[in-house]
């Protein structure tokens, strides 16, 4: 027999379901692990073999793959528990993400807060000032090369930003997804100085045009993906010791699905990943039962969400969730605010 496996780990609660080829299902509940994510994972994965009454090594070797939805970016994001960054970026552009072109006093609020502006503030820096390097360098909009990269320079402010134990490093220049060549350059020095350190490049991450939000969703990318790494890898490499033979693939927010070993390259894209898995099942049930629109709420330990399903459910460019800075990628219509706590609302 043959199986697909599902998890979706939240704060509290850890759920999974499996499915054989005969399409029957059985669905499992165990408690979260906060301190180690990983083990309220396989908790489940034992309970689905209990309830297939089977041991959990056959049932990881017969499964094609698993599919894990987990809020542990999204809780890292609402919670401010995210990785010490450092941020590199082009020269004279240091303070680009303060401005935040405009957007961060309306970014993440409804309509009837914009009318309000004089009761609204930023959102805190993403990256304090002290934690900001400028480089020498400028490639321009069609990717020609006008000023070359100051290597001693990114080197020297490479290790600046490691003397305040950095637990990652995102970089961000000007134009950069015209042209990569410098942004790559710096990440091979940073890695000459420090192997093991995560490094994000926004030409790997968000490789479109304006300035802002591309640096913002590489910095907001950066903070959350060694969470990730740390999580998904002993996972994965958990799951084979116990006979796991099929893939690992995580939920992204636009509906898909990214491999655990990339997963954190693009940990931003996992941010209400949850969120979409369930509402596109909601939306996809409403359909078969002739519902048009739908809601779908999902109460968990740090967040609750709310999304609204209907026939024109589709992907936008964007994602802002509670006074964050948006994110320049590919997602469900989404639109997020916060209330007495964190609130996120997803039209699909």
């Amino acid at each position: 027999m043959a199986y697909i496996i599902g998890v979706d780990t939240g704060g509290t609660f850890t759920d999974g379901f499996v499915a054989d080829e005969t399409g029957k299902l059985f669905a499992a509940k165990s408690p979260s692990t906060p301190t180690d994510f990983s083990l309220g994972f396989l908790n489940v994965i034992d309970e689905l073999a209990v309830a297939l009454a089977t041991s959990t090594q056959d049932l990881l070797a017969n499964t094609h793959y698993i599919v894990h939805g987990t809020t542990s970016t999204l809780n890292a994001l609402v919670t401010g528990d995210v990785s010490k960054v450092g941020f590199l970026t082009t020269k004279g552009h240091a303070d680009s993400i303060a401005i935040m072109n405009v957007e961060g006093r309306y970014a993440g609020l409804d309509a009837d807060e914009i009318q309000f502006m004089a009761n609204t503030d930023k959102p805190p820096l993403l990256v304090p000032r002290h934690l900001i390097e400028e480089i020498n360098e400028r490639i321009d909009y069609k990717g020609a090369q006008i000023v070359a990269l100051d290597e001693d320079g990114a080197r020297a402010a490479s290790q600046r930003l490691l003397a305040q134990n950095v637990e990652a490093i995102a970089v961000s220049f000007l134009w950069s997804f015209q042209n990569p060549r410098y942004e790559h350059r710096v990440r091979d020095i940073i890695a000459e100085l420090a192997p093991s350190l995560f490094v994000a490049l926004s030409s790997d991450v968000s490789p479109r045009i304006r300035e802002f939000a591309r640096s913002a969703t590489t910095i907001v990318n950066t903070q959350v993906a060694p969470i990730l790494r740390r999580y998904l890898g002993p996972l994965e490499a958990q799951l084979r010791q116990r006979g796991s033979a099929g893939s690992l693939l995580i939920m992204q927010g636009s509906g898909g699905c990214v491999s655990a070993s990339q997963a954190p390259r693009h940990a931003v894209s996992t941010l209400d990943s949850v969120l979409t898995g369930g509402l596109v099942g909601c939306t996809k049930l409403g359909s078969e039962l002739g519902h048009k629109n739908i809601i779908s709420t999902d109460i968990g330990g740090a967040t609750f969400l709310v999304g609204l399903g209907d026939a024109k459910c589709g992907i936008r460019n964007g994602y802002e969730n509670a006074r964050h800075p948006p994110a320049a990628l590919p997602w469900g219509d989404v639109g997020v605010r916060r209330d007495l706590g964190f609130g996120a609302t997803r039209r699909c």
